[in-house]
């Protein structure tokens, strides 16, 4: 996927269902495909995901852990947006000496093309 400077794309995850912000990207990689004729499917990479608080960080441990989907909010600069309810894949921890803890969360959704 070629990178493009200046790009502002923003990925945000909330708990399902509700307005309850738990993380934000720093850096993340959208892919799509389709599978068959009728079905995109979204896979988001937040390498280096902030996560809002110690409360955010134990509702999204729990929804990860309990196989729970979380609701995905993408808007590129294009004004494209992109919302789902995505299967957190990956949920890992990067822990450096001297910078701010981050986390590596992959996460993927489907939805039926529209054939408008």
């Amino acid at each position: 996927m070629a990178k493009k400077s200046g790009m502002r794309c923003n990925v945000y995850i909330h708990k399902a269902g509700t307005s309850i912000a738990l993380a934000a990207q720093r850096n993340a990689t959208l892919s799509h495909s389709v599978e068959g004729t009728d079905i995109e499917v979204f896979s988001i990479a937040c390498n280096k995901a902030f996560i809002t608080d110690v409360e955010a960080y134990a509702t999204l441990r729990e929804e990860y852990v309990q196989g729970n989907n979380v609701d995905v909010y993408i808007a590129l600069p294009s004004e494209e947006k992109y919302f789902g309810n995505c299967a957190i894949t990956t949920f890992d921890n990067d822990i450096p000496y001297e910078e701010l803890s981050t986390w590596s969360i992959s996460l993927r959704f489907k939805h039926s093309v529209s054939s408008s």
